[in-house]
């Protein structure tokens, strides 16, 4: 896992050396047009794991629909999250909403929530 008070390269490239870590590594990394994911070091890291950069054009967020909307939401329920006096305590929260996100919302399209979804179209 990879956190940081600060959204920047480091971050991200934490964040990606921990996903290959647990994943196998990814042939396409997708990405918004962010600084962070225009740095030196971030590019150099997925030359070295072989993989290709795709990035949204600047100002679409539609080009990755699912990731912006979770982000919109996330940002807009958690407020501030400088309030947490402790990284524990963020950490939690972070937990406890994408767990929420991923189990127990109900998907206004499906009309269910994701785990029901997968329970009842896994074979």
């Amino acid at each position: 896992m990879s956190l940081s008070r600060f959204h920047n390269r480091y971050l991200v490239v934490g964040a990606l050396e921990d996903t290959i870590i647990r994943f196998k590594l990814p042939e396409i990394i997708h990405s918004d047009q962010g600084s962070e994911y225009g740095s030196v070091d971030f590019i150099a890291f997925v030359k070295i794991i072989k993989a290709r950069i795709s990035m949204s054009k600047k100002a679409s967020p539609w080009q990755n629909g699912h990731q912006e909307s979770f982000f919109g939401h996330f940002k807009l329920e958690a407020g501030d999250l400088n309030r947490f006096e402790t990284l524990g305590e963020l950490i939690e929260y972070i937990y406890n909403q994408v767990y929420y996100y991923n189990n127990k919302r109900i998907h206004s399209v499906l009309k269910m929530t994701p785990s029901e979804k997968r329970k009842r179209y896994t074979v």
